[in-house]
């Protein structure tokens, strides 16, 4: 029996290897937390691992994983790599649904989900596995139960994450992705990534389940670290290398603000002199969240502070102004500003303010807003605006610094891509709320008023 055990053992051993994960590879399938993430720099083996991530239970006959792309165009290659890995295992492909059927019963299905309305395609089915790839290329468009940036599509899906009750399968949520691209902010923020793009893990508030990041580097690729693809990303511009080939979460390719130095253009809250000029910026909203910035400028340096921030949704006019005049207390100013110019559209909040729009109620309240100007260009101005502040003067800080109490602002201003249509501006796809108040504040059009007194011949 030994020896015909030990025969067997030869046979096993003396299949062909189809495929053999390095290191991280192994690391980020063997993970055992709900949701793991495996991103970093390009070339680093990360779509093997979303492609096998899906075999993780394929020997359950009740194993469904479902891998997902922005757009099915996008999908083409990972279906390819996919026919040389599950055609040797005795799988089946059905083009019409982009499924693989294992010999177990086991299925593995690609799709895609681009305009908002393709998740509810998915309305109604389970799956015992779900992988992103790429998943910053879904903007943040949406909120998690903690009211936390994040994208709807992600968040719907969790819902179709769920298996028949002693099937003995895992509920895994599996991604990939390199930094930059829409969702770079929102991924960044629920994984607890640090700039340097370190690992890290985070334990989920209400549910309790875990989500952590492995970085991917194109060294821990043993196929292509030391070869001439690696020394072509060494030859990038450096924003570019430092994410694609380094694997970093605070510059990346694509960036609008890539003058953004978080050392160069933050600091702690202090107390605003008393002589600085002061003033408000906001971008309302009440689904989306509302961004009410505090400025203030130091004009012996010509440098704007940014020294206070809001940024809350489902705040009713009456609350936000109540919220804005309580944080202007403590400046012990009585301050004005510039919000968006859709908060005066008349939508017909009630007559006992004398007219029916959110701004006309706040500045019954007492906030002073005034409009902000959004002629043509005026974007494009707001960008170039910001440009102009972020560069550095020869004290080695920014003509903008911001607090780092405003932590929506500090999140999202690095996290900007530009527009596909448009290469002056920002894609309409990111978080902006906190930027476009920004922008408010930055162009708002100083208006003085001087006594002076005429005297008549």
């Amino acid at each position: 029996m030994l020896a015909q055990s030990q025969n067997n053992k030869r046979i096993r051993d003396a299949r062909p290897v189809l495929w053999q994960p390095a290191e991280k590879q192994r690391e980020f399938l063997a993970c055992a937390a709900r949701e793991v993430l495996f991103a970093g720099s390009v070339g680093s083996g990360k779509t093997d691992a979303i492609v096998m991530a899906g075999l993780s239970q394929a020997e359950n006959p009740k194993h469904r994983a479902l891998i997902l792309r922005r757009t099915f165009p996008m999908l083409r290659d990972m279906i390819a790599r996919s026919h040389e890995l599950f055609l040797p295992l005795g799988a089946t492909f059905n083009k019409g649904t982009s499924q693989w059927t294992f010999p177990s019963g086991a299925i593995l299905e690609f799709g895609f989900l681009d305009a908002d309305e393709d998740k509810f395609r998915y309305m109604g089915r389970q799956f015992s596995m779900i992988g992103w790839d790429e998943l910053t290329s879904w903007p943040g468009d949406g909120t998690d139960a903690q009211g936390h940036p994040v994208s709807s599509a992600y968040v719907y899906m969790l819902s179709r994450l769920r298996a028949v009750e002693g099937s003995g399968l895992r509920l895994e949520i599996r991604a990939t992705c390199t930094p930059g691209g829409v969702g770079h902010s929102w991924v960044k923020a629920r994984f607890g990534i640090g700039d340097e793009g370190g690992p890290s893990q985070v334990i989920d508030p209400q549910t309790r389940f875990r989500r952590v990041f492995i970085p991917a580097r194109i060294s821990d690729n043993p196929y292509l670290a030391n070869t001439e693809y690696e020394r072509q990303l060494e030859a990038l511009p450096e924003a570019t290398r430092k994410a694609l080939l380094h694997g970093r979460w605070d510059v990346y390719e694509g960036a609008v603000f890539s003058e953004w130095d978080h050392n160069r253009h933050t600091c702690e809250s202090f107390e605003v002199p008393e002589d600085w000029e002061m003033w408000r910026g906001c971008d309302d909203g009440y689904a989306a969240p509302a961004c009410v910035l505090w400025f203030a400028f130091d004009d012996v340096q010509d440098r704007i502070f940014v020294v206070d921030e809001l940024y809350e949704r489902g705040l009713g006019p009456e609350e936000l102004a109540l919220a804005v005049l309580e944080k202007d207390k403590r400046f012990g100013r009585d301050l004005g500003g510039v919000i968006d110019s859709a908060a005066f559209a008349e939508i017909g909040l009630g007559a006992r303010y004398g007219k029916g729009s959110r701004g006309h109620i706040m500045n019954s309240l007492g906030c002073r807003w005034k409009a902000a100007e959004k002629g043509a260009g005026s974007r494009v101005h707001g960008v170039s605006a910001i440009h102009q502040r972020l560069a550095v003067r020869k004290d080695g800080y920014g003509g903008l610094v911001i607090c780092r109490r405003a932590r929506n602002l500090i999140r999202t201003l690095p996290s900007l891509v530009y527009s596909r249509t448009n290469p002056e501006d920002i894609d309409e796809c990111c978080e902006q709320h906190a930027v476009d108040a920004l922008r408010y504040g930055l162009t708002r059009r100083r208006t003085e008023f001087r006594l002076v007194k005429v005297y008549g011949l």
